[in-house]
Protein backbone atom coordinates (compact mmCIF):
# COMPACT_ATOMS: atom_id res chain seq x y z
CA UNK A 1 0.00 0.00 0.00
CA UNK A 2 1.24 3.41 -0.45
CA UNK A 3 0.32 5.82 2.06
CA UNK A 4 -0.07 8.94 0.18
CA UNK A 5 -1.97 7.72 -2.35
CA UNK A 6 -4.21 4.91 -0.66
CA UNK A 7 -4.62 6.83 2.22
CA UNK A 8 -4.18 10.59 2.01
CA UNK A 9 -5.24 11.14 -2.12
CA UNK A 10 -8.22 8.61 -1.52
CA UNK A 11 -9.48 11.16 1.43
CA UNK A 12 -8.66 13.94 -1.24
CA UNK A 13 -10.69 12.07 -3.70
CA UNK A 14 -13.53 11.22 -1.41
CA UNK A 15 -14.30 15.02 -0.22
CA UNK A 16 -14.27 16.16 -3.38
CA UNK A 17 -16.29 13.11 -5.37
CA UNK A 18 -13.76 11.84 -7.45
CA UNK A 19 -12.45 8.62 -7.91
CA UNK A 20 -9.09 9.30 -9.21
CA UNK A 21 -7.11 6.51 -7.19
CA UNK A 22 -9.87 3.72 -8.10
CA UNK A 23 -9.28 4.26 -11.59
CA UNK A 24 -5.32 4.15 -11.17
CA UNK A 25 -5.36 0.96 -9.17
CA UNK A 26 -7.81 -0.70 -12.49
CA UNK A 27 -5.45 1.03 -15.22
CA UNK A 28 -2.48 -0.57 -13.65
CA UNK A 29 -4.24 -4.19 -14.29
CA UNK A 30 -5.77 -3.24 -17.40
CA UNK A 31 -2.58 -2.41 -18.97
CA UNK A 32 -1.58 -6.01 -18.84
CA UNK A 33 -4.26 -7.14 -20.98
CA UNK A 34 -4.25 -9.19 -23.72
CA UNK A 35 -5.30 -7.97 -27.08
CA UNK A 36 -8.92 -9.78 -27.16
CA UNK A 37 -9.95 -8.78 -23.09
CA UNK A 38 -8.92 -5.17 -24.59
CA UNK A 39 -10.98 -5.15 -27.39
CA UNK A 40 -14.06 -6.58 -25.67
CA UNK A 41 -13.82 -3.80 -23.09
CA UNK A 42 -13.11 -0.80 -26.33
CA UNK A 43 -16.54 -2.67 -27.72
CA UNK A 44 -18.26 -2.24 -24.67
CA UNK A 45 -17.08 0.66 -24.00
CA UNK A 46 -18.02 2.11 -27.78
CA UNK A 47 -21.20 0.76 -28.05
CA UNK A 48 -22.55 2.58 -24.73
CA UNK A 49 -20.80 5.92 -26.27
CA UNK A 50 -22.81 5.32 -29.18
CA UNK A 51 -26.13 4.84 -27.36
CA UNK A 52 -25.57 7.69 -25.04
CA UNK A 53 -24.99 9.83 -28.01
CA UNK A 54 -27.58 8.98 -30.38
CA UNK A 55 -30.44 8.92 -27.70
CA UNK A 56 -29.57 12.36 -25.70
CA UNK A 57 -27.68 14.83 -28.11
CA UNK A 58 -29.42 16.61 -31.28
CA UNK A 59 -25.98 16.94 -33.16
CA UNK A 60 -25.76 12.92 -32.64
CA UNK A 61 -29.32 12.52 -33.02
CA UNK A 62 -29.03 13.64 -36.76
CA UNK A 63 -25.45 12.82 -37.42
CA UNK A 64 -26.06 9.21 -36.78
CA UNK A 65 -29.47 8.52 -38.11
CA UNK A 66 -29.91 4.98 -40.17
CA UNK A 67 -26.41 3.77 -38.91
CA UNK A 68 -26.22 0.47 -37.72
CA UNK A 69 -25.05 1.71 -34.01
CA UNK A 70 -24.63 -2.00 -32.31
CA UNK A 71 -20.75 -2.53 -33.63
CA UNK A 72 -18.99 -5.89 -33.78
CA UNK A 73 -15.86 -4.30 -33.08
CA UNK A 74 -14.45 -1.11 -32.30
CA UNK A 75 -12.83 -1.24 -36.31
CA UNK A 76 -16.43 -0.86 -37.07
CA UNK A 77 -16.58 3.00 -35.89
CA UNK A 78 -15.67 3.60 -39.21
CA UNK A 79 -19.14 3.62 -40.46
CA UNK A 80 -19.85 6.71 -38.18
CA UNK A 81 -19.10 10.42 -39.76
CA UNK A 82 -15.74 12.13 -39.02
CA UNK A 83 -16.22 15.01 -36.08
CA UNK A 84 -14.10 18.04 -37.05
CA UNK A 85 -13.38 21.56 -35.35
CA UNK A 86 -15.19 22.99 -37.82
CA UNK A 87 -18.23 21.09 -37.11
CA UNK A 88 -17.48 21.49 -33.04
CA UNK A 89 -17.71 24.94 -33.02
CA UNK A 90 -21.12 25.95 -34.59
CA UNK A 91 -22.72 22.95 -33.11
CA UNK A 92 -20.94 23.50 -29.44
CA UNK A 93 -24.41 23.16 -27.56
CA UNK A 94 -26.44 20.69 -30.08
CA UNK A 95 -23.39 17.79 -29.01
CA UNK A 96 -24.28 18.20 -25.66
CA UNK A 97 -26.08 15.63 -23.85
CA UNK A 98 -29.45 16.39 -22.50
CA UNK A 99 -29.94 13.43 -19.81
CA UNK A 100 -26.30 14.74 -17.87
CA UNK A 101 -27.11 17.28 -15.20
CA UNK A 102 -25.12 20.15 -15.74
CA UNK A 103 -23.31 19.24 -12.61
CA UNK A 104 -21.18 16.85 -14.45
CA UNK A 105 -20.28 19.58 -16.95
CA UNK A 106 -17.14 21.67 -17.24
CA UNK A 107 -16.43 24.41 -20.46
CA UNK A 108 -13.35 24.60 -21.13
CA UNK A 109 -11.20 24.95 -24.80
CA UNK A 110 -8.61 23.69 -26.42
CA UNK A 111 -4.97 24.94 -25.73
CA UNK A 112 -4.99 25.95 -29.82
CA UNK A 113 -1.77 24.36 -30.55
CA UNK A 114 -2.94 22.76 -34.59
CA UNK A 115 -3.52 26.78 -34.97
CA UNK A 116 -7.19 26.11 -34.30
CA UNK A 117 -8.61 26.44 -30.91
CA UNK A 118 -12.33 25.70 -30.24
CA UNK A 119 -14.42 25.37 -27.01
CA UNK A 120 -16.09 22.41 -25.58
CA UNK A 121 -17.45 20.30 -22.03
CA UNK A 122 -15.55 18.40 -20.55
CA UNK A 123 -17.55 15.36 -18.61
CA UNK A 124 -16.50 15.60 -14.62
CA UNK A 125 -16.52 11.51 -14.51
CA UNK A 126 -14.50 11.29 -17.42
CA UNK A 127 -11.86 13.76 -15.47
CA UNK A 128 -11.01 11.00 -12.81
CA UNK A 129 -10.39 8.14 -15.96
CA UNK A 130 -7.97 11.19 -17.12
CA UNK A 131 -5.98 12.14 -14.53
CA UNK A 132 -5.65 8.71 -13.63
CA UNK A 133 -4.25 7.83 -16.99
CA UNK A 134 -1.88 11.06 -16.43
CA UNK A 135 -0.79 9.43 -12.94
CA UNK A 136 0.07 5.72 -14.50
CA UNK A 137 1.73 7.34 -17.32
CA UNK A 138 4.47 8.68 -14.41
CA UNK A 139 4.63 5.18 -13.05
CA UNK A 140 6.51 4.33 -16.67
CA UNK A 141 9.28 7.05 -16.42
CA UNK A 142 9.69 5.83 -12.91
CA UNK A 143 7.96 8.73 -10.89
CA UNK A 144 4.83 8.59 -8.74
CA UNK A 145 1.89 10.45 -7.60
CA UNK A 146 3.13 11.68 -4.20
CA UNK A 147 6.57 12.55 -4.81
CA UNK A 148 7.69 16.11 -5.39
CA UNK A 149 7.17 17.45 -8.98
CA UNK A 150 7.67 20.43 -10.91
CA UNK A 151 5.98 22.04 -13.93
CA UNK A 152 7.14 24.13 -16.44
CA UNK A 153 3.97 26.11 -17.33
CA UNK A 154 3.07 26.90 -20.89
CA UNK A 155 1.59 30.34 -20.93
CA UNK A 156 0.60 33.18 -18.71
CA UNK A 157 -3.08 31.44 -18.48
CA UNK A 158 -1.64 28.20 -16.72
CA UNK A 159 0.28 30.32 -14.54
CA UNK A 160 -2.21 32.10 -13.32
CA UNK A 161 -5.06 29.38 -12.97
CA UNK A 162 -1.89 27.74 -11.19
CA UNK A 163 -1.96 30.91 -8.76
CA UNK A 164 -5.48 31.05 -7.71
CA UNK A 165 -5.86 30.08 -3.77
CA UNK A 166 -7.82 26.87 -4.20
CA UNK A 167 -5.32 25.36 -6.86
CA UNK A 168 -2.15 26.16 -4.84
CA UNK A 169 -3.82 24.41 -1.92
CA UNK A 170 -4.04 21.53 -4.33
CA UNK A 171 -0.53 21.71 -5.47
CA UNK A 172 0.84 21.92 -1.65
CA UNK A 173 -1.43 19.09 -1.08
CA UNK A 174 -0.07 17.11 -3.97
CA UNK A 175 3.87 17.94 -3.45
CA UNK A 176 3.83 20.13 -6.86
CA UNK A 177 5.16 23.69 -7.82
CA UNK A 178 5.04 25.57 -10.84
CA UNK A 179 7.11 27.63 -12.87
CA UNK A 180 6.09 29.48 -16.10
CA UNK A 181 8.30 29.61 -19.08
CA UNK A 182 5.79 31.84 -20.80
CA UNK A 183 8.39 33.83 -21.49
CA UNK A 184 11.80 33.61 -20.62
CA UNK A 185 15.04 35.53 -19.42
CA UNK A 186 18.03 34.78 -18.35
CA UNK A 187 17.17 36.32 -14.46
CA UNK A 188 14.27 33.91 -14.75
CA UNK A 189 15.79 31.14 -15.68
CA UNK A 190 18.54 31.37 -12.85
CA UNK A 191 15.51 31.71 -10.18
CA UNK A 192 14.16 28.27 -11.76
CA UNK A 193 17.36 26.48 -12.01
CA UNK A 194 18.20 27.87 -8.44
CA UNK A 195 14.42 27.07 -7.11
CA UNK A 196 14.84 23.27 -8.96
CA UNK A 197 18.20 22.75 -6.97
CA UNK A 198 16.48 23.54 -3.73
CA UNK A 199 13.62 21.99 -4.47
CA UNK A 200 15.21 18.49 -5.60
CA UNK A 201 11.72 17.39 -7.42
CA UNK A 202 11.91 13.74 -8.66
CA UNK A 203 10.61 15.01 -12.12
CA UNK A 204 9.97 17.58 -14.43
CA UNK A 205 7.39 18.31 -16.21
CA UNK A 206 6.39 21.01 -19.41
CA UNK A 207 6.21 21.95 -22.80
CA UNK A 208 9.28 20.71 -24.93
CA UNK A 209 10.57 24.26 -26.12
CA UNK A 210 9.86 25.41 -22.28
CA UNK A 211 12.42 22.43 -20.81
CA UNK A 212 14.22 22.54 -24.00
CA UNK A 213 15.07 26.86 -22.96
CA UNK A 214 15.40 25.71 -19.62
CA UNK A 215 18.08 22.81 -20.43
CA UNK A 216 19.90 25.19 -23.14
CA UNK A 217 20.16 27.73 -19.88
CA UNK A 218 21.91 25.20 -17.39
CA UNK A 219 24.03 24.13 -20.30
CA UNK A 220 25.63 27.32 -20.87
CA UNK A 221 25.66 28.81 -17.15
CA UNK A 222 25.68 25.63 -14.96
CA UNK A 223 27.69 23.24 -17.11
CA UNK A 224 28.18 19.59 -14.53
CA UNK A 225 25.30 20.17 -12.22
CA UNK A 226 24.44 17.45 -10.80
CA UNK A 227 20.55 16.44 -11.16
CA UNK A 228 20.32 12.87 -9.95
CA UNK A 229 17.67 13.56 -7.83
CA UNK A 230 15.24 14.31 -11.02
CA UNK A 231 14.33 11.17 -12.13
CA UNK A 232 12.35 11.86 -15.45
CA UNK A 233 11.71 14.94 -17.69
CA UNK A 234 7.96 14.80 -19.14
CA UNK A 235 7.96 16.12 -22.04
CA UNK A 236 4.52 17.03 -23.61
CA UNK A 237 1.62 19.22 -26.03
CA UNK A 238 4.66 20.12 -28.96
CA UNK A 239 6.01 17.27 -30.72
CA UNK A 240 9.29 16.84 -29.29
CA UNK A 241 12.21 17.03 -32.07
CA UNK A 242 15.84 14.64 -31.34
CA UNK A 243 17.36 17.46 -30.57
CA UNK A 244 15.28 18.60 -28.21
CA UNK A 245 15.70 15.32 -26.64
CA UNK A 246 19.52 15.39 -26.85
CA UNK A 247 20.16 18.68 -24.92
CA UNK A 248 17.48 18.03 -22.44
CA UNK A 249 19.30 14.83 -21.70
CA UNK A 250 22.38 16.60 -21.63
CA UNK A 251 21.64 18.99 -18.75
CA UNK A 252 19.48 16.40 -17.16
CA UNK A 253 20.88 12.49 -17.43
CA UNK A 254 20.22 10.37 -20.20
CA UNK A 255 17.53 8.52 -20.61
CA UNK A 256 15.35 10.62 -18.83
CA UNK A 257 13.24 12.25 -21.35
CA UNK A 258 9.94 10.36 -21.62
CA UNK A 259 7.83 12.41 -23.94
CA UNK A 260 3.93 12.24 -23.59
CA UNK A 261 0.93 12.59 -26.13
CA UNK A 262 -1.95 14.14 -25.15
CA UNK A 263 -4.37 17.52 -25.49
CA UNK A 264 -6.65 19.27 -23.24
CA UNK A 265 -9.12 17.25 -24.58
CA UNK A 266 -7.79 14.10 -23.91
CA UNK A 267 -4.58 12.36 -22.44
CA UNK A 268 -3.97 9.91 -25.19
CA UNK A 269 0.00 8.20 -24.81
CA UNK A 270 3.47 8.22 -22.92
CA UNK A 271 6.76 6.51 -23.93
CA UNK A 272 7.59 4.29 -21.08
CA UNK A 273 11.41 3.08 -20.13
CA UNK A 274 11.91 1.67 -23.74
CA UNK A 275 11.45 4.86 -25.59
CA UNK A 276 10.15 2.86 -28.18
CA UNK A 277 6.94 4.73 -28.92
CA UNK A 278 3.87 5.83 -26.98
CA UNK A 279 1.57 3.29 -25.23
CA UNK A 280 -2.36 4.52 -25.81
CA UNK A 281 -4.73 4.06 -22.67
CA UNK A 282 -6.87 2.48 -25.16
CA UNK A 283 -8.68 1.66 -22.27
CA UNK A 284 -10.08 4.96 -22.15
CA UNK A 285 -9.89 6.34 -25.91
CA UNK A 286 -10.16 4.19 -29.07
CA UNK A 287 -7.09 5.71 -31.82
CA UNK A 288 -7.53 5.74 -35.52
CA UNK A 289 -4.87 6.72 -38.07
CA UNK A 290 -7.03 7.40 -41.86
CA UNK A 291 -5.75 8.37 -45.05
CA UNK A 292 -7.18 11.31 -46.56
CA UNK A 293 -10.45 8.75 -47.48
CA UNK A 294 -11.02 8.01 -43.67
CA UNK A 295 -9.68 4.56 -44.67
CA UNK A 296 -7.34 2.90 -41.98
CA UNK A 297 -3.59 2.83 -42.48
CA UNK A 298 -1.92 -0.24 -41.80
CA UNK A 299 1.24 0.01 -39.09
CA UNK A 300 3.98 2.03 -40.63
CA UNK A 301 1.83 4.40 -42.83
CA UNK A 302 1.71 7.95 -41.72
CA UNK A 303 -2.32 9.22 -42.27
CA UNK A 304 -4.80 11.48 -39.60
CA UNK A 305 -5.44 10.69 -35.92
CA UNK A 306 -8.54 10.24 -35.18
CA UNK A 307 -9.89 9.84 -31.58
CA UNK A 308 -13.31 8.34 -29.59
CA UNK A 309 -13.33 9.18 -25.82
CA UNK A 310 -14.97 6.47 -23.95
CA UNK A 311 -15.41 8.01 -21.20
CA UNK A 312 -17.01 11.50 -21.69
CA UNK A 313 -20.76 11.13 -21.98
CA UNK A 314 -21.68 14.64 -21.76
CA UNK A 315 -20.04 15.83 -24.74
CA UNK A 316 -19.07 12.94 -27.13
CA UNK A 317 -15.86 13.05 -29.14
CA UNK A 318 -16.46 9.86 -31.50
CA UNK A 319 -13.76 9.95 -34.32
CA UNK A 320 -12.53 13.42 -33.97
CA UNK A 321 -10.15 14.95 -35.67
CA UNK A 322 -7.40 16.50 -33.40
CA UNK A 323 -5.59 18.24 -36.24
CA UNK A 324 -2.20 15.59 -35.73
CA UNK A 325 -0.47 13.39 -37.86
CA UNK A 326 1.07 9.61 -36.89
CA UNK A 327 1.63 6.69 -37.16
CA UNK A 328 0.35 3.36 -35.50
CA UNK A 329 3.38 0.93 -34.59
CA UNK A 330 3.79 -2.71 -34.66
CA UNK A 331 2.12 -5.37 -32.29
CA UNK A 332 5.48 -6.39 -31.00
CA UNK A 333 5.45 -6.33 -27.52
CA UNK A 334 7.39 -4.05 -25.36
CA UNK A 335 9.92 -5.17 -23.09
CA UNK A 336 8.24 -3.39 -20.50
CA UNK A 337 5.56 -5.51 -20.03
CA UNK A 338 2.52 -3.09 -20.85
CA UNK A 339 0.15 -4.75 -23.51
CA UNK A 340 -1.60 -1.55 -24.96
CA UNK A 341 -0.95 -0.76 -28.11
CA UNK A 342 1.41 1.86 -29.22
CA UNK A 343 1.59 4.95 -31.48
CA UNK A 344 5.04 4.37 -33.51
CA UNK A 345 5.41 8.54 -34.32
CA UNK A 346 3.80 11.58 -34.01
CA UNK A 347 4.37 13.67 -36.87
CA UNK A 348 2.29 17.15 -36.28
CA UNK A 349 1.76 20.07 -34.01
CA UNK A 350 5.59 21.21 -35.18
CA UNK A 351 5.73 24.77 -33.76
CA UNK A 352 8.88 27.30 -33.38
CA UNK A 353 9.59 29.43 -30.59
CA UNK A 354 9.64 33.55 -30.80
CA UNK A 355 13.31 34.84 -30.39
CA UNK A 356 13.42 38.23 -29.29
CA UNK A 357 16.36 40.57 -27.89
CA UNK A 358 15.61 39.95 -24.41
CA UNK A 359 13.42 37.14 -24.39
CA UNK A 360 12.27 33.86 -26.01
CA UNK A 361 8.29 33.38 -26.23
CA UNK A 362 7.19 29.43 -26.08
CA UNK A 363 4.41 28.44 -28.48
CA UNK A 364 1.57 27.78 -25.95
CA UNK A 365 1.55 31.36 -24.78
CA UNK A 366 0.25 31.60 -27.89
CA UNK A 367 -2.03 28.93 -27.96
CA UNK A 368 -3.79 29.92 -25.20
CA UNK A 369 -3.85 33.47 -26.22
CA UNK A 370 -6.25 32.52 -29.39
CA UNK A 371 -8.45 30.36 -27.72
CA UNK A 372 -9.04 32.66 -24.47
CA UNK A 373 -11.87 34.25 -27.24
CA UNK A 374 -14.11 33.28 -29.71
CA UNK A 375 -14.10 34.58 -33.43
CA UNK A 376 -11.17 32.86 -35.54
CA UNK A 377 -11.10 29.67 -37.45
CA UNK A 378 -7.25 29.02 -37.84
CA UNK A 379 -4.06 31.15 -37.01
CA UNK A 380 -0.31 31.60 -37.52
CA UNK A 381 2.48 33.47 -36.51
CA UNK A 382 5.35 34.46 -38.66
CA UNK A 383 8.57 35.82 -37.89
CA UNK A 384 11.48 36.47 -40.25
CA UNK A 385 13.23 39.55 -38.19
CA UNK A 386 13.81 40.42 -34.79
CA UNK A 387 11.65 43.57 -35.14
CA UNK A 388 8.36 42.29 -36.47
CA UNK A 389 5.72 39.59 -35.98
CA UNK A 390 3.06 38.94 -38.61
CA UNK A 391 -0.44 37.26 -37.01
CA UNK A 392 -2.46 36.19 -39.89
CA UNK A 393 -6.19 34.96 -39.15
CA UNK A 394 -8.86 33.12 -40.77
CA UNK A 395 -12.28 34.47 -39.47
CA UNK A 396 -14.96 32.77 -38.63
CA UNK A 397 -19.06 33.96 -37.83
CA UNK A 398 -18.13 35.40 -34.40
CA UNK A 399 -14.98 37.39 -35.74
CA UNK A 400 -15.04 41.31 -34.64
CA UNK A 401 -12.53 44.05 -34.74
CA UNK A 402 -12.63 43.67 -30.91
CA UNK A 403 -10.80 40.26 -31.52
CA UNK A 404 -8.04 41.57 -33.88
CA UNK A 405 -7.54 44.75 -31.14
CA UNK A 406 -7.13 42.11 -28.33
CA UNK A 407 -4.85 39.58 -30.32
CA UNK A 408 -2.58 42.98 -31.22
CA UNK A 409 -2.90 44.58 -27.32
CA UNK A 410 -2.02 40.81 -25.78
CA UNK A 411 0.82 40.38 -28.24
CA UNK A 412 2.00 43.86 -27.81
CA UNK A 413 2.27 43.23 -24.05
CA UNK A 414 4.26 39.91 -24.84
CA UNK A 415 6.61 41.17 -27.07
CA UNK A 416 7.47 44.54 -25.79
CA UNK A 417 7.03 48.07 -27.30
CA UNK A 418 10.31 47.98 -29.49
CA UNK A 419 8.81 44.19 -32.15
CA UNK A 420 6.05 45.73 -34.95
CA UNK A 421 3.00 43.46 -34.56
CA UNK A 422 0.87 42.92 -38.01
CA UNK A 423 -2.03 42.12 -37.87
CA UNK A 424 -3.23 40.04 -41.51
CA UNK A 425 -6.88 38.72 -42.14
CA UNK A 426 -6.58 35.91 -44.31
CA UNK A 427 -9.25 33.40 -46.43
CA UNK A 428 -7.25 30.12 -45.16
CA UNK A 429 -3.93 29.05 -44.09
CA UNK A 430 -2.53 25.87 -46.35
CA UNK A 431 -1.31 22.91 -44.70
CA UNK A 432 1.54 21.23 -45.72
CA UNK A 433 1.03 17.87 -48.29
CA UNK A 434 2.11 15.83 -45.22
CA UNK A 435 -0.63 17.23 -43.11
CA UNK A 436 1.70 18.88 -40.70
CA UNK A 437 0.25 22.30 -39.48
CA UNK A 438 2.82 24.92 -38.38
CA UNK A 439 1.04 27.23 -36.17
CA UNK A 440 4.33 29.52 -35.11
CA UNK A 441 6.81 30.08 -38.03
CA UNK A 442 10.50 31.61 -37.13
CA UNK A 443 13.32 31.64 -39.19
CA UNK A 444 15.10 33.86 -36.61
CA UNK A 445 17.81 31.87 -34.01
CA UNK A 446 19.59 33.77 -31.04
CA UNK A 447 22.67 32.37 -28.88
CA UNK A 448 19.95 30.81 -25.67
Amino acid sequence: MNLYQDVFFRGLDFLRGRQTIERLHFLRKSQHWDATTLAAWQLHRVNALLRQAFQNSAYYEKALAGIDLQLGSPADLHRIPVLTKDLIRPNLESIRCRNIPPSRFVMSRTGGSTGEPIHYYWDKRGMDWNRASVYRSAEWASVALGERAAQMSGSHFDYTESQKWLNRLVYFLQRYRDYSVAYLTSELLEKYYEAVRTWRPTSLWGYASGLTAFAEFILKHHAGTPFDFIRAVLTSSETLRPDQREIIEAAFGQGKVHDQYGSREMYIGAECRQHDGYHLHAEILFLEIVDKHDRPCPPGEAGRILLTDLSNHAFPFIRYEIGDVGTMGSETPCLCGVTLPRLARLEGRIADRIVLRDRILTPPNFATLFSDMRGIRAYQIRQVSLDQLDVLMVPDHDYTDDFARYVRGAIEQMVGKDVRVVIQIVSDIPVSESGKRRFIVSTVSRDP
